[in-house]
């Protein structure tokens, strides 16, 4: 009776192996997560504004295709499909980041353009006093140089190029509010001296 139950363990555990060692590699699961893979590495936005998800996406691909060389196909079934979880939240974060880009340049591009106008109207102001310490043409050629960079910001962010939109309506904030420091200066000057 001993001497069948060892033969019987061993025949099962035999058999189990002979499964195991053949059954196949899942391949809807491999086929959906490279197909995830490759939508979410096509996607610009991914690309752009979610490339360390992206890049987590490709070390899970990797870690997956080495439990398929290694024929362990039920760790790499659930990779496979981490992949494809992972894929879909990299692009909803690439939308995401795109979204939160173009609000952000959207508001700089506002601020740009107020600060432009109280540039203008306080230049304006200005020249009209005497005895009046500042370089006009310097501070007329910062502020058509800011108004120029606006209107690139603004070519930027039409062809959804947020973050360079983004990063030129800051420059051209900042650059405004240091004429307009200047030109408060001036002004101050001018007036004292009367």
């Amino acid at each position: 009776m001993r001497y069948n139950k060892a033969l019987i363990t061993i025949l099962v555990a035999l058999a189990l192996s002979g499964i195991v060692s053949c059954a196949k590699p899942p391949s809807a699961e491999l086929e959906a997560a490279s197909a995830s893979l490759s939508k979410a590495e096509t996607d610009a936005d991914t690309r752009l504004y979610a490339p360390d998800s992206l890049a987590r996406v490709r070390d899970i691909v990797k870690r997956m295709q080495a439990e398929v060389d290694a024929k362990r196909y039920p760790a790499a079934k659930a990779l496979a499909l981490e992949v494809v979880s992972a894929s879909e939240e990299a692009m909803r974060e690439g939308a995401a980041g795109k979204a939160k880009a173009k609000t952000e340049a959207s508001t700089a591009l506002d601020a740009a353009k107020t600060a432009l106008l109280e540039a203008r109207t306080a230049f304006d102001a200005a020249i009209k006093l005497r005895r009046l310490d500042l370089d006009v043409p310097l501070a007329d050629r910062a502020i058509e140089d800011a108004a120029s960079s606006i209107i690139s910001a603004e070519s930027d962010f039409a062809a959804s190029g947020f973050r360079e939109s983004l990063t030129k309506a800051k420059a051209s904030r900042a650059a405004l509010a240091t004429v307009q420091q200047r030109i408060a200066d001036a002004i101050r000057a001018a007036s004292a001296k009367k």
